[in-house]
């Protein structure tokens, strides 16, 4: 067991807090917390510690990260399912790069299609029911026809853009 200065002892903690020391002891190891002994040897942790389990803060703080974990999971395949609806629409047309860039442009509107058909279908998951960005939309919040860029050229030039 290792010394920790300025330490709590667990049976300190157990009689704060109303419980049996078996029980405190489970929690620190279900929290990770460090155990070891005080300076006569009794089983302690750190006042830090004390402090957090006491408060209840270590473990609000150990749920709050298993929620956010399960969040970006959750992005992470709504992601994977876009990605994979993008990737069914270039592949209905079929552009093969031999066919010219009049398929190539007909497959990546198809697929720009998909996306933003998944995305206005498939609501991105929410962090505690607000939409925090995590699952960033790429096909809803363009227009609808992409522009190429004679035209984005072409525009710049009617615009007043210098030669």
């Amino acid at each position: 067991m290792t010394f920790i200065e300025n330490s709590v002892t667990i049976k300190e903690i157990a009689t704060v807090t109303k419980r049996n020391v078996v029980e405190v002891e489970g929690e620190c190891a279900e929290l990770g917390m460090h155990v070891g002994v005080d300076w006569c040897g009794r089983p302690a942790v750190a006042e830090v510690d004390a402090q957090q389990l006491v408060t209840g803060e270590a473990r609000r703080v150990r749920e709050h990260d298993a929620r956010w974990a399960a969040h970006l999971r959750d992005c992470e395949d709504w992601t994977r399912r876009r990605d994979e609806a993008v990737r069914a629409g270039h592949e209905r047309v079929g552009a093969d790069p031999r066919q010219g860039p009049e398929k190539h442009s007909q497959a990546r509107e198809a697929a720009i299609g998909a996306g933003r058909e998944f995305e206005l279908t498939t609501p991105v998951p929410l962090w505690e029911g607000v939409e925090c960005g995590n699952c960033v939309r790429q096909y809803s919040e363009r227009d609808a026809k992409p522009a190429g860029l004679l035209d984005k050229a072409r525009d710049l030039f009617a615009a007043g853009a210098p030669r």
